[in-house]
């Protein structure tokens, strides 16, 4: 070994055979697949609506977490909607029982806060809604339909448990038709399932909640453009429901022959391949500001928001909030549930101060309200 390093630090090209067999030149190993991009053909983000235009459904993928992605959504979503003011707004994010309360929320009729609250978000979703509320928010202030794509949880909770052989006929019912002759997805699926191979699960039942969601999702905005044939549609969902046309793209050709579509996914350091989509964007990564925290621990009780613990650094345990209290309001504004909590403290951030009102329940006697100001964290 001294020997090797003192060759190596003189710079002299002598191979030795102490050093480990190496391969005869005939005998190499092929390079890994690769793939290039010519970068003098790189377009920047505002040049891509142009391409996009005379395609009736575009599909825009996301990672749930990159602030980014979401950005990048708004601007196409944006960008197509001038060209297009018939437009509409597909989304995974919301299940499909909760479409009567975002048609409420487009509408007016309804807060964001009661459309949050309503469709279950928190408990369906449960991504931070920061990421999404800008997409929303513009949906709404142009009256652009928002069409909830996803599955219900209770359909596919019941086929990770049971399987699609063990529903009801009830449960069968809510099924959509459902194409499993894609070999080559059902291989795609199982590299992510077999990254968890201490968890015992089943596979079939697997794939077939991931078909679940991609038909579903397929199926509805099928539905949403044949009965309204003079819009446009920009489909938002995780890139793993569009990747290669297999999930969502391929099932909603199934349901529109003829329709012109385009799929629009976002660079995650995989080897660029042109089967995976039309068009690949690489976003410079960007994070949400910081959200101000209380650091509770909370428990939603038929009398309202209740605290069920502390994080260690909590800064209402520090302005005196303790186990048990019934929270009431922020600066005033009622947060009787969870959703309206959440609302109240969505545009805060650390250092800033809140009024917490809240009341405990004595040993013995009413019990009484107080307010305590808070110093986020």
């Amino acid at each position: 070994m001294l020997l090797a390093a003192a060759v190596l630090a003189s710079g002299c090209a002598i191979a030795t055979d102490d050093v480990g067999a190496r391969a005869a030149p005939d005998k190499a190993a092929a390079p890994p697949a690769g793939a290039w991009i010519d970068l003098a053909s790189v377009q920047p983000m505002d040049k891509l609506a142009q391409k996009l235009a005379d395609r009736r459904v575009v599909l825009v993928g996301e990672t749930h977490t990159r602030y980014d992605h979401h950005l990048q959504q708004l601007a196409i979503l944006k960008a197509l909607h001038a060209r297009h003011p018939k437009m509409a707004l597909g989304v995974e994010w919301f299940q499909q029982p909760a479409q009567p309360h975002l048609d409420d929320y487009v509408a007016g009729r309804i807060t964001e806060a009661e459309m949050i609250e309503r469709t279950g978000y928190f408990d369906r979703w449960r991504f931070d809604y920061r990421l999404y509320r800008p997409v929303l928010q513009y949906a709404r202030e142009h009256g652009i339909p928002i069409v909830a794509l996803n599955a219900p949880v209770e359909l596919t909770n019941r086929i990770s448990e049971v399987g699609v052989e063990g529903l009801t006929a009830e449960e069968r019912a809510g099924l959509p038709d459902i194409d499993r002759s894609n070999t080559d997805y059902a291989r795609y699926l199982r590299r992510f399932f077999d990254q968890h191979p201490g968890e015992r699960r089943n596979f079939d039942r697997f794939l077939d909640v991931q078909l679940t969601w991609d038909e579903s999702m397929a199926e509805r905005a099928a539905t949403y453009l044949k009965q309204n044939p003079d819009r446009h549609m920009v489909l938002m969902a995780g890139s793993g429901h569009l990747a290669y046309r297999w999930g969502i793209p391929d099932r909603l050709k199934r349901r529109l022959p003829g329709t012109p579509m385009a799929t629009v996914l976002f660079d995650d350091g995989s080897p660029a391949n042109p089967r995976v989509g039309d068009y690949l964007v690489f976003s410079p990564e960007q994070t949400l500001p910081a959200a101000g925290l209380l650091g509770l621990y909370l428990d939603t009780t038929p009398e309202g928001v209740k605290v069920k613990g502390m994080a260690e650094d909590s800064a209402a345990g520090a302005a005196g909030i303790k186990d048990g209290d019934l929270l009431l309001a922020i600066d005033e504004q009622p947060i009787g549930s969870y959703a309206a909590l959440r609302m109240a403290m969505i545009e805060r951030r650390p250092g800033e101060r809140i009024n917490l009102r809240y009341q405990r329940k004595p040993m013995w006697g009413s019990p009484g309200e107080k307010t305590v100001e808070v110093v986020l964290r």
